[in-house]
């Protein structure tokens, strides 16, 4: 059974951040299925839970698939994040903007918090290509950056986004 179990906003990178922990400690096995659910967080001993910059993450989430209220994804972002500090005990907060760009990053916060060590070495072409290799294309980076940023602006514009940015501000720290 897989110790490295995560749970995260969708769009924050868990299909990248699971393709890379399947590479690094179980190369046999297949990646984790992406849980986006408080419940998990809740429910797990422990757990590793990657967070992104809300404009970011919530935008892409609202174009891809979420096509809802932005007022119902910025809840959403608010209650799973709100759940995972509310749960810090068994809470491994991983940055979007680090493991994305720096294997070397997941694989001290593995052993740091899990005791777990690994010798293989990969790199993020190699992250990408499993992601291809299993189907995942879908994550890989695809949203048009002008209707994005159309969305982030609307987020902006929204006092209740501003919560987002707050408990973003909490995880960095």
């Amino acid at each position: 059974m897989k110790e490295l179990i995560t749970s995260a906003f969708p769009r924050s990178g868990s299909t990248y951040l699971n393709q890379a922990l399947n590479l690094l400690y179980y190369p046999q096995e297949q990646a984790n299925n992406n849980r986006h659910s408080a419940v998990t967080i809740k429910k797990a001993q422990k757990i590793i839970v990657p967070f992104r910059n809300p404009r970011d993450s919530i935008a892409s989430w609202h174009k891809y698939p979420s096509n809802g209220l932005l007022e119902a994804d910025i809840k959403y972002y608010v209650r799973f994040y709100s759940c995972a500090l509310d749960n810090l005990n068994k809470v491994v907060f991983m940055d979007f903007d680090n493991f994305t760009q720096d294997i070397e990053y997941i694989k001290s916060q593995v052993s740091v918090n899990y005791s777990l060590t690994t010798d293989r070495s990969i790199t993020n072409d190699e992250v990408k290509m499993a992601m291809l290799v299993n189907g995942k294309e879908i994550n890989l980076p695809r949203n048009n950056k002008a209707e994005l940023d159309l969305i982030k602006d609307k987020l902006e514009s929204m006092p209740e986004f501003q919560k987002c940015v707050e408990l973003y501000d909490t995880l960095k720290l």
